[in-house]
């Protein structure tokens, strides 16, 4: 049987080495790219074509959101697994969201990760029990209370946030929406309080699970005011 073909994307190198360790003696699957952040992900997967990307949440430049979303829309076939420390239902909603279908956590035992991996090839989805049945409690909290935070944000706050969630640096942001970056930061900062959070990362996170996040795939002329 051809085994299984995985990129495999972190900004940690021992985390990498880890993971390629954890899988030796498994011939069902074969790693056969790495990537250190985002942007090269996005490179090997387009160039390599396998069948499954592993991703980090957390990287320099683009995060693994952004990698997942832009996965999603240029490669629908690529099943994506998100590979994190982050024990958060809030951080499972935002996979789910950009189109993950595996939420492995890292501390997650061999045994796990290969049968997680098992079931996103056979089509199934693979999300940590413990973190999903914490992200239901939410969500059936939030229908309950009839929050709509959506209305809290302006148009400008949406398309900041959504260019927040692809991992771009106030300035990068400035130069695609036509304001100064200091105009940016005041944008970041309002959206941090208004969706409660405490950084930019988080708020990311939040605005993806929250289907708040606004960003066409590749032409900003529109977001130009």
């Amino acid at each position: 049987m051809t085994p299984l073909r995985l990129i495999l994307a972190d900004d940690h190198e021992v985390t990498r080495a880890g993971f390629v360790a954890m899988l030796a003696g498994c011939t069902e699957f074969d790693v056969v790219g790495q990537a250190p952040d985002g942007e090269t992900a996005l490179a090997l997967c387009e160039t390599l074509q396998p069948d499954i990307a592993i991703i980090d949440i957390r990287m320099p430049g683009m995060n693994g959101l952004g990698v997942a979303r832009l996965l999603q829309q240029r490669m629908p076939a690529l099943k994506t697994v998100m590979f994190t420390m982050y024990d958060s239902p809030e951080h499972l909603e935002a996979a789910i969201a950009a189109g993950a279908v595996g939420y492995l956590l890292k501390d997650a035992t061999r045994e796990e990760v290969i049968q997680a991996l098992r079931r996103v090839a056979a089509g199934e989805e693979a999300l940590n029990s413990a973190v999903s049945a914490r992200l239901l409690r939410r969500i059936a909290e939030r229908t309950a209370s009839g929050a709509t935070p959506s209305d809290a944000l302006t148009k400008r706050e949406r398309q900041v946030l959504g260019l927040v969630a692809g991992g771009f640096s106030n300035r990068e942001i400035g130069e695609k929406l036509g304001i100064a970056a200091g105009t940016v930061k005041a944008h970041v900062e309002r959206l941090i309080g208004k969706l409660g959070v405490a950084d930019r990362t988080q708020a990311a996170v939040r605005g993806i699970a929250l289907g708040l996040v606004a960003q066409p795939d590749g032409d900003w002329s529109d977001l130009r005011s």
